[in-house]
């Protein structure tokens, strides 16, 4: 920005010092006739107001372009610069979700246990769950005893009420009963803007699945790859993968 000021200062200079010579070249033509070059210090004539105008206008015109275009620039920046921060509070706590996970097989094919970890590549339409499973990580900064609560987390993707083409991702935390015997659901939604999201389990040996039970793989997947495709001025992708190193609990009979 400011070299293009510079050289717009310049180039009006030059400008200037182009238009007193031109002016003076005239007056010294004209001496003969009307006594020009005697009166050459009394003033500009209209002519050379006028064409000093144009060329003011021709650098203001140039000075606005360059101001305008610096001020899209720096909007455009500024929104890159929230859709990666929104991004990145996003991934960061589906990291620290998965990290923190809490595992406890259930014995019975059919039981439905609230430790099973149960997952999809990625969800259409109207939206829905991704991803569900039991971690120790919390929204809530309540550190009273105990304070390693057991939470069933989910992340589910709504359509956004604002624009049917977007996304908000949500994620739901249903903690397990404590001691006190409170069961309090907290939905937090921690992203929107969101295009689409999409998770891919593997497995010890490297294998790549779309869709994860734990119930009927009777395991958890060795490793989470999360991407996250955020709107924009352009649509941008985000990628990140994690371990999945479980806290694993004695088999429930």
């Amino acid at each position: 920005m400011i070299v293009k000021l510079e050289n717009y200062k310049k180039a009006l200079l030059q400008s200037l010092n182009s238009l007193c010579a031109m002016r003076f070249a005239l007056c010294r033509r004209c001496a003969s006739v009307v006594g020009c070059f005697e009166r050459r210090n009394a003033g500009f004539t209209l002519l050379e107001i006028l064409i000093a105008i144009a060329i003011l206008a021709l650098v203001v015109s140039s000075l606005y372009g360059a101001y305008s275009g610096t001020l899209d620039t720096t909007e455009k920046v500024e929104n890159s610069r929230d859709v990666d921060q929104v991004a990145r509070v996003a991934l960061m706590q589906m990291v620290d979700d998965f990290k923190s996970l809490y595992y406890q097989k259930a014995k019975g094919e059919d039981e439905a246990s609230p430790y099973s970890f149960g997952g999809v590549t990625e969800v259409e339409g109207e939206g829905g769950a991704i991803v569900a499973f039991a971690t120790t990580s919390r929204l809530d900064f309540d550190m009273t005893f105990p304070s390693q609560r057991i939470n069933r987390v989910s992340y589910i993707i709504e359509k956004q009420p604002d624009d049917e083409k977007l996304y908000r991702l949500v994620r739901r935390e249903l903690p397990f009963a404590d001691l006190s015997g409170e069961r309090q659901e907290v939905v937090v939604e921690i992203a929107d803007g969101v295009e689409s999201l999409s998770l891919n389990y593997f497995d010890e040996e490297g294998q790549q699945f779309n869709q994860w039970d734990s119930k009927a793989e009777g395991l958890l997947p060795r490793l989470v790859r999360i991407r996250l495709r955020m709107a924009g001025d352009k649509s941008r992708v985000f990628y990140t993968s994690v371990a999945i190193r479980p806290q694993e609990g004695q088999d429930s009979g």
